[in-house]
């Protein structure tokens, strides 16, 4: 039991509340608002100066997961995606399984440099003008690969978004309908990621209840973040996106390094 419940077993406003851990969602909830993804990745490097990883991921899951739901939800696209998605879809779950069992044999963090680059290279290239397209009519042959893929990279390293970034922009939807795809794909990712924490014994009741008090938090920064996106054009929201990326795959390519010792700089500090 907490620390911080009262003799007659009623959690207190700090088992759920705490103004660092809110005002952080808000800040990343805002960009995933923008442009449908961030959440995981900044609030985790910002959460990392003062909570274990581990917990840090634990907070996360519940505002992941409810505010995937929300964008999956939001649009009114699902027959669409889902015909274009399904094979991925399918594909991603094992993928996960696969690539948390290549864990025994490979070192993720050189992994996790080789796919930051690759994200930095994609999004610099497609600034500036490069256009990569799936054939019509093969989205679900393509995607059923990109799905196992996708999966064996989250195994391994934790991070969904590549190749899965490449194959949605290479679909050419719509603002709109690539912010709920990144939802849907996101929603599975959240639920293998909590049975994995389940499986090794990481998700504690501090904080599962501290993740309550965070979902308000980014409830808050989506509905901001949604509002500025109705006020953007398709290109600038492009722009935006990957421009996103290529911030995403340095701190991916950063923190790998970090970790394999050649760069010495830590968050924690």
């Amino acid at each position: 039991m907490s620390d911080n419940y009262r003799l007659d077993g009623i959690p207190e406003v700090s088992d759920f509340f705490q103004l660092d851990i809110f005002l952080i969602f808000v800040f990343a909830a805002i960009i995933k608002g923008l442009i449908g993804m961030g959440v995981p990745m900044i609030t985790l490097s910002l959460m990392s100066v003062f909570q274990p990883i581990p917990s840090a991921v634990v907070v996360t899951l519940l505002p992941s997961f409810l505010t995937n739901i929300w964008q999956a939800a939001r649009g009114g696209n699902f027959r669409i995606l889902w015909s274009k998605l399904w094979g991925m879809m399918l594909m991603v779950p094992g993928g996960i399984w696969l690539g948390s069992e290549m864990l025994r044999f490979f070192d993720p963090s050189w992994f996790s440099v080789l796919l930051g680059g690759l994200l930095i290279l994609f999004a610099i290239a497609s600034l500036s003008g490069f256009i990569m397209r799936v054939p019509q009519g093969r989205e679900n042959r393509w995607g059923a690969v990109v799905g196992l893929l996708s999966g064996l990279v989250t195994g391994m390293t934790g991070i969904f978004s590549v190749p899965t970034v490449f194959y949605l922009h290479g679909l050419e939807l719509t603002r709109d309908q690539l912010i709920q795809a990144l939802g849907i794909l996101f929603v599975l990712a959240t639920i293998f990621l909590a049975a994995a924490l389940q499986r090794i014994g990481v998700l504690h009741e501090k904080q599962l209840m501290l993740s309550v008090g965070a979902l308000f938090g980014t409830i808050c920064g989506m509905l901001i973040g949604q509002q500025i996106r109705r006020y953007i054009s398709e290109g600038l929201f492009r722009k935006i996106f990957l421009s996103f990326l290529m911030v995403l795959g340095s701190y991916i390519v950063t923190n790998a390094l970090n970790d394999l010792g050649v760069l010495s700089f830590s968050i924690s500090e």
